[in-house]
């Protein structure tokens, strides 16, 4: 049996994350605080380390996947269906990302 990826391969994934920002006015030597809420879009890197085939009535290709990143040994390895993986490059995670930042929602894609 092929599986469409292989273990080592790369992709991008959209990220936005919901962020408090405290601004600052001054106005007639007065100062005023104000906590604004803020979306920050990214692109994050993960990559395929396991496959898990699962037989019966129905085969499920199973990927197992991790951030990459300064600590990538001890995170847990996360695990999506074939369906599920979307091969997005760095580019087009970042645009997906800025689309629901401008909408003011969080999102975190496989």
């Amino acid at each position: 049996m092929s599986t469409k990826y292989d273990i080592g391969h790369t992709f991008w994934v959209p990220r936005v994350y919901k962020q408090t920002e405290k601004q600052e006015l001054v106005w007639e030597g007065e100062t005023w605080y104000k906590d604004v809420e803020v979306y920050v879009p990214f692109a994050r890197i993960k990559k395929i380390v396991c496959i898990e085939i699962r037989a019966g009535r129905k085969t499920v290709i199973m990927y197992g996947v991790k951030n990459i990143g300064d600590d990538m040994e001890n995170e847990l390895t996360q695990y999506h269906q074939e369906e599920n993986i979307n091969d997005y490059t760095e580019e087009q995670a970042l645009a997906i990302a800025r689309e629901y930042a401008d909408a003011g929602k969080t999102y975190y894609g496989n």
